[in-house]
């Protein structure tokens, strides 16, 4: 069973800087010739009978079975006021095997073709390519045995103090078929289409508060539900306009009620503590 997240972007006063935690996206870019480094370690815990969880953001993937502990770590460089470049990796410390901990490798580009990124409505699209995982990590959960590719389309509209930004995505994730995904030997599906929609709102001037809501394709295809849902709340301080740091907490499901049961003992699905940093120079 795989499940969604969400990662909040993290602005200081502009609008102009791209952000975690959440996994909905925004229009704007970090600006020409900037650099930008995001690390944010997270925990999952699953519940239910369902016990694989997932990532919608390519590359933060885990579908393996029980728990993980993760480090993403993303950089991003503007290439110039609408174009930016990334390139980001996963370390995870939990689940460890026979197989490095290292995955997850993800080139992209992000491209706003409509808007100035901070005022009114802007457009973007972000296509992804996730270079392969090793064998063994496709059976741990660490990512696909196989090159996968996709693209976000990003609309987001920028108030003075509330943001709505709204994504549309569609991810092909071929994988090795000699191998179980996550340890379910049950065939996933490989086209993966996925919405999401975050409003953030600005109650001061260095915080920022954000509900994310998500629900994507990628249950296997013998599964007796064909869409997961996921909800979050997270926030980010902004101590300096070079410098965020995000908290967010995140409950999935195999759809948008077991994402919203409040009891444990009852829901399908996982819950995601995140906490990191931000920082641009």
């Amino acid at each position: 069973m795989r499940l969604l997240f969400v990662l909040l972007p993290t602005l200081f006063v502009a609008h102009a800087y791209a952000f975690e935690p959440l996994n909905t996206d925004d229009a704007a870019t970090v600006g020409h010739e900037v650099h930008q480094i995001e690390a944010y370690f997270y925990a999952i815990s699953a519940n239910g009978t369902y016990d694989q969880v997932s990532d919608i953001s390519p590359g933060e993937e885990f579908v393996g079975n029980g728990n993980a502990r993760t480090l993403p770590i993303t950089y991003t460089y503007g290439i110039n006021e609408v174009t930016e470049a990334s390139i980001s990796a996963s370390y995870y410390f939990v689940p460890t095997g026979s197989y490095e901990p290292m995955s997850n490798y993800v080139l992209g580009i992000k491209w706003r073709f409509m808007g100035d990124g901070n005022t009114g409505f802007n457009l973007a699209a972000k296509p992804t390519l996730t270079l392969p995982s090793s064998n063994n990590q496709q059976a741990a959960g660490l990512g696909n045995a196989a090159t996968n590719y996709g693209i976000n389309l990003i609309a987001s509209y920028y108030w003075q103090d509330i943001d709505i930004h709204l994504n549309a995505s569609y991810e092909r994730e071929p994988y090795n078929h000699a191998y179980p995904v996550g340890g379910d030997s049950d065939l996933q599906r490989s086209n993966v289409y996925g919405v999401s929609i975050a409003p953030v709102w600005s109650i001061h001037p260095r915080l920022k508060l954000a509900l994310d809501i998500g629900t994507a394709t990628n249950t296997p295809t013998n599964a007796p539900t064909y869409l997961n849902g996921y909800v979050m709340m997270a926030g980010i301080y902004s101590p300096s306009p070079t410098w965020d740091l995000g908290v967010a907490y995140l409950v999935s499901g195999n759809n948008i009620a077991d994402a919203t049961t409040v009891s444990k003992s009852k829901r399908n699905g996982a819950d995601r503590f995140e906490v990191g940093v931000t920082w641009r120079f």
